[in-house]
C-alpha cells in the first residue's frame, strides 16, 4: 500500500491548538467559569449524566478549541464524583470515558512558546504538564474498566488518548537527531498496543452486537488520528527544513518552492520512529480497519446510520485509493507518452502493461467509495467523483469507448456542479472540453 502524500495533516503542530488570546493566569479562568460558560444542552437531558453526555457533544461538535468548555466538562465530572463518595449509584462507563477524553483533551492546550531562545526549564514544565494530563487521562479510564470490564467506549477512548500521548507526549519532543534510548518507551510498541486495544473494542462491540457505537464521529476521530500520526511520520522533519527555507529571500523562496515536497528526510535505524516510518503495516492496519469501520456500519438498519459518518467512511477510503493509484498512473502516462522514455520497458519495476491495469483497478475502487460519500447538497462531492473518472479516462486508450464514456459522465457531472456554484469548477469543466 502505497505511503500518503505529503500535506494530509500538518505535523504535531496541527495537534497541538494554541489559545487565539492568552489569559493573564489559568487560575483566573478557571475560577470565572462558572459565570462564563453557558451552554446549550440537547432535549431531554434531564439527569446529570444526559446532561455531561451533553457537555460533551458540544465540545465535539465544535472547533474543539475551547478549553474554558473543556475544563467545564472535567469539573462538572469532579462534581459528580464528590456527589456519588458513598458509592450508592455506579456511574456508568461514559462518564468514565468522557471524563478520560476530556483530561487527554487539556494536553493540546498546554502552551508552546515560539521563541527560538526557549528555556529548557519551560520546555520541562509544557512536557510534564502534558505527561500529568495523559496519566490522569489513562488512570481514569483504567478506573473505568475496572467497573465496566471490556466496555466498548472505555477501550475506543484508551486506544485514542494512546494515538493521541504518542504524538503530544513523545513525537512532539522529538528531531531528526533523537535516539531511541533518549526517550522511555518504545514508539511502535505504544502504537501497537493502542491498535490491539482497538481490535479489541472491535472484538467486544460484535460479540454483543453493539455496532451503534461506530455510528458516531467520536469513534472514526481514531482512525483520523492514526492517520494523522502517519503523516507526521512519513514527513518527519520537513516542517523544520520549510520554515528554515521561509526565511531566505522571498524571490529563491519563489524559484524553489516546487522543490520542497521532494526533499526526503532520512531517519537513522535507531531514531524513535524508524519503525514506523519504513514499515507499511500501519498504512495497511488503517486500510483494513477503515473497511472493518464501513462493513459495521452497514450491519446497522440503514435509515439509522448517520449519513455525515457513512460519508465520511466512504470518502476516506476513497481518497486512499486515489493516493495508492499515484505511482502507477505516473508510471502508465510516462512509459505511454512521454518522448523521453520512449523505448523503455518498466519504470519503478513496472510494465506500461502492469501500470495501466494496477491504476485502473484502484481507481475503480476510489470511484466506488466517492460515489459512496456523494452528498447531494456538496458539489465538492460531485466534483470529487468528475475528477476520478476523468483520470480513470486517461488510462484508457485514446478515443476508446471507455474513455469516450467515461469524460462523457464526467462533463456532465461538472456541469451540473458548475451551475450549483456559479462556475467555481469553470476550469476543470473547460479542461475537460478542451481535451
Amino acid at each position: 500500500m502505497a505511503k500518503r502524500t505529503l500535506g494530509l495533516a500538518k505535523a504535531a503542530k496541527a495537534k497541538k491548538q494554541k489559545r487565539e488570546e492568552k489569559s493573564e493566569s489559568p487560575e483566573k479562568d478557571s475560577g470565572n467559569e462558572e459565570e462564563q460558560l453557558t451552554v446549550e444542552l440537547p432535549e431531554g437531558a434531564t439527569d446529570e449524566i444526559s446532561q455531561l453526555i451533553g457537555l460533551h457533544q458540544t465540545y465535539l461538535q465544535s472547533e474543539r478549541d475551547n478549553e474554558l468548555l473543556v475544563n467545564g466538562i472535567i469539573h462538572e465530572c469532579d462534581r459528580l464524583l464528590r456527589s456519588n463518595e458513598d458509592g450508592k449509584e455506579e456511574l456508568p462507563a461514559i462518564f468514565h470515558s468522557i471524563y478520560a477524553t476530556a483530561l487527554a483533551e487539556l494536553s493540546k492546550f498546554v502552551e508552546e512558546e515560539e521563541e527560538e531562545e526557549k528555556k529548557e526549564k519551560e520546555e520541562q514544565e509544557s512536557d510534564k504538564k502534558i505527561k500529568e494530563f495523559f496519566d490522569a487521562a489513562l488512570e481514569r479510564i483504567e478506573i473505568g474498566l475496572e467497573k465496566h470490564p471490556n466496555d466498548v467506549n472505555l477501550l475506543i477512548a484508551k486506544s485514542k488518548i494512546l494515538i493521541d500521548q504518542i504524538v503530544l507526549q513523545y513525537i512532539s519532543p522529538l528531531s531528526v537527531d533523537s535516539k531511541k534510548k533518549e526517550i522511555e518507551v518504545e514508539v511502535e510498541k505504544l502504537l501497537d498496543t493502542a491498535l490491539e486495544i482497538y481490535e479489541l473494542a472491535e472484538v467486544k462491540a460484535n460479540e454483543s452486537k453493539n455496532y451503534e457505537v461506530f455510528n458516531d464521529l467520536e469513534t472514526l476521530d481514531i482512525l483520523q488520528a492514526l492517520d494523522d500520526l502517519l503523516d507526521i511520520v512519513d514527513n518527519f522533519g520537513k516542517n523544520n527544513l520549510e520554515e528554515e527555507e521561509e526565511d531566505e529571500d522571498e524571490e529563491t523562496e519563489k524559484d524553489n518552492g516546487d522543490d520542497e515536497d521532494e526533499v526526503e528526510i532520512e531517519l537513522t535505524e535507531d531514531h524513535p520512529l524508524y519503525v514506523i516510518k519504513t514499515s507499511d503495516k500501519y498504512n495497511q492496519w488503517w486500510r483494513d480497519h477503515t473497511h472493518t469501520y464501513l462493513d459495521n456500519l452497514k450491519k446497522l438498519d440503514s435509515k439509522d446510520v448517520l449519513p455525515e459518518v457513512l460519508r465520511e467512511v466512504n470518502h476516506r477510503l476513497g481518497q486512499s485509493y486515489l493516493q495508492e493509484s499515484e505511482i502507477p498512473t505516473t508510471v502508465f502516462t510516462t512509459l505511454k507518452y512521454d518522448d523521453e522514455y520512449d523505448g523503455a520497458k518498466e519504470l519503478e519495476g513496472l510494465t506500461v502493461e502492469e501500470a495501466q491495469k494496477i491504476s485502473q483497478d484502484l481507481i475503480s475502487k476510489a470511484l466506488k467509495y466517492l460515489k459512496g460519500a456523494k452528498d447531494e447538497e456538496d458539489p465538492e462531492t460531485w466534483v470529487d467523483i468528475a475528477e476520478a473518472m476523468i483520470t480513470l479516462g486517461n488510462l484508457h486508450d485514446i478515443d476508446s469507448k471507455e474513455q469516450e464514456d467515461l469524460y462523457k459522465e464526467a462533463e456532465e457531472i461538472l456541469k451540473k456542479a458548475n451551475n450549483a456554484t456559479n462556475g467555481k469548477f469553470k476550469d476543470i469543466l473547460e479542461n475537460l472540453l478542451e481535451n
